[in-house]
């Protein structure tokens, strides 16, 4: 009862006016409900594109060098004096471009896996394309290595991006790759290219200079034949000829920085898996 007399009484003094207050409250519960309904939707949106998987096959992509072959051409089986034709080349095809010798002979394969040595005479190819520069984080270059089911002797992993002109280093062991270093590189160019594929560490020394290409190199890690890891390029001074990374500049080997071919020289086991693609 006291709370009628109290309420009329502020009603008459023109203290309260019930249709407002109740107007009032309606905006009230209408706000907060849409505050709700935006807040669930958010939290929905954000918990269903956590939860999809993401497709890394669309981010990393593999690169090849395509060539076109420009007259008809025997294919051999190497480049040196008493070689063999083992089959031939049709002007106009188009070959993937595997590696060369001395910017002057080329293996390459074609779509149906016909594969020998050719002429650069016989051979167009493309200029460098441009180095993808969007970076991946850490868990989706993990996410790839493994989904890939990469394996190595050792409890290291080196993985080189053409795409990206970058090389990352793993440790751990097969499906449970951990990221441990990113470096930016420089492979080769088209002409020269870096062979791709699945590698690994040999040898290594602290200096290299060859004559031919009149430049040399410090810290030098084998993964294949004469392909190497090395330092920026030098002279037989030792001055560095060329900065440039995340370029494609070498005529095949890997360039890394002063500090890093330093880095990777010390670090990377013999015997560990190299991932060139």
């Amino acid at each position: 009862m006291l709370a009628k007399v109290v309420l009329c009484r502020n009603f008459v003094d023109g203290g309260i006016d019930l249709r407002v207050m109740n107007y009032q409250n309606t905006k009230v519960l209408v706000v907060l409900a849409l505050v709700m309904v935006i807040t669930l939707g958010v939290a929905s949106g954000s918990s269903a594109t956590a939860d999809a998987p993401v497709d890394v096959s669309e981010l990393i992509t593999d690169t090849v060098i395509y060539a076109s072959i420009t007259i008809d051409t025997p294919a051999y089986d190497g480049y040196v004096s008493g070689r063999k034709q083992i089959g031939e080349f049709k002007g106009g095809e188009v070959v993937e471009v595997v590696r060369d010798r001395a910017f002057e002979w080329y293996l390459v394969k074609s779509a149906d896996g016909k594969e020998g040595w050719v002429s650069v005479e016989s051979l167009s190819i493309p200029d460098d394309p441009p180095t993808n520069m969007d970076l991946l984080p850490k868990e989706t270059l993990e996410a790839y290595v493994n989904m890939k089911g990469l394996s190595s002797k050792t409890d290291q992993l080196v993985w080189v991006d053409i795409d990206r002109q970058l090389t990352h280093v793993f440790t751990g062991r097969q499906g449970a790759w951990t990221l441990k270093h990113t470096m930016p590189c420089s492979t080769g160019k088209n002409v020269s290219p870096t062979l791709r594929g699945m590698h690994e560490i040999a040898e290594r020394g602290e200096w290299f200079f060859t004559e031919r290409l009149a430049r040399g190199g410090e810290n030098w890690v084998q993964f294949s034949g004469p392909y190497m890891f090395h330092s920026l390029p030098m002279d037989k001074e030792r001055n560095i000829m060329d900065y440039t990374l995340r370029e494609r500049r070498s005529s095949g080997c890997i360039r890394l920085s002063m500090e890093d071919s330093v880095w990777f020289y010390s670090f990377i086991k013999r015997r560990t898996t190299v991932f060139v693609n």
